[in-house]
């Protein structure tokens, strides 16, 4: 195996997580191995650029390191790295800066643009069903559990959106839950649908005073985890993974799988895309659009079964 050493200490910690996220998520450790070597050469690489911080990269330098990839040579074989290597490098990168877009280390991935490979994530088949979604409610064991995903895909909120939300920013009366500081420090206004609302409040009412630990001072927390404070997107994560072995679904999908998901759902069941872009907090109605031509593929397929009589 090639050896790429990272001098760089913020680079190391970046490849540390990312390793840990790629396991989290369900990778074996066969594919995080593979997937490492791409990861240390991509940051090895940047170092000898003098990109100092991954927030510096552009879609030039993906595209620099693309090239280079082409045309170095193998240090094992002597001959040129194989296509499917080069690709496996570049889908490395990929779902490198989609965890950093994710956990909003980053605002805008240099990869936006780039089409080297096709990203499983936006393919209609790695997307969440709503009958996938209600095998995860029924799964549920615990009201937490419920407002999990209340909030994750009921709500459609960020990863970071979600720890950060209060219990000051669910107002009942009105319906409307409030997110305060989304990406990029923007606000919106999320209105609650009568299932994700009575989850929210069978929650909050009936076992999130149970969880609160009183001196850790995050009592204005809205989601507690077992040790009383805030919790944090990992833990947000283990539940949903709970969930998801329990409903015998793919473990690869992550949290983001679930705005995915709503966008989609909501496209499909007829709302506007610009109100399902206020929804989501998109700041461009392209990036809302990307889920329309899925919603439209998926009702085509639907209507495609229904006049063949086989079952959707």
């Amino acid at each position: 195996m090639e050896k790429f050493i990272i001098y760089s200490k913020k680079y190391r910690d970046h490849y540390s997580r990312f390793m840990r996220y790629l396991v989290a998520i369900g990778y074996s450790k066969a594919s995080c191995s593979t997937f490492a070597t791409g990861m240390r050469e991509f940051l090895r690489w940047l170092e000898k650029r003098k990109i100092a911080s991954i927030t510096q990269v552009r879609e030039n330098d993906i595209e620099a390191f693309h090239s280079y990839q082409q045309e170095r040579p193998s240090k094992i074989t002597g001959g040129a790295l194989s296509e499917s290597r080069v690709v496996l490098h570049m889908y490395t990168i990929k779902l490198f800066f989609a965890h950093l877009l994710d956990t909003d280390q980053i605002a805008v991935s240099p990869m936006n643009n780039l089409e080297y490979i096709r990203d499983y994530k936006r393919t209609r088949e790695n997307l969440l069903s709503c009958k996938d979604i209600e095998r995860l409610y029924d799964e549920c064991r615990t009201a937490r559990q419920r407002a999990i995903l209340a909030i994750i895909y009921g709500c459609g909120l960020r990863r970071q959106e979600a720890v950060k939300l209060n219990a000051r920013d669910v107002h009942f009366r009105s319906g409307l839950l409030y997110v305060r500081e989304g990406k990029g420090g923007r606000k919106r206004t999320i209105p609650l649908g009568k299932t994700v609302q009575s989850d929210l409040k069978d929650y909050y009412f009936n076992e999130r005073p149970g969880l609160i630990n009183y001196r850790s001072g995050e009592v204005e927390a809205f989601m507690i985890n077992n040790r009383g404070s805030r919790m944090q997107g990992d833990t947000f994560l283990e539940e949903i993974k709970k969930l998801i072995a329990r409903a015998r679904l793919d473990p690869k999908i992550t949290l983001h799988h679930f705005r995915h998901a709503i966008a989609t759902h909501l496209l499909e069941s007829g709302m506007k895309t610009e109100h399902v872009k206020d929804f989501l907090g998109h700041v461009s109605i392209e990036t809302t659009q990307t889920y329309t031509h899925l919603a439209e593929k998926a009702m085509k397929q639907t209507t495609e079964y229904e006049a063949a009589g086989l079952p959707g």
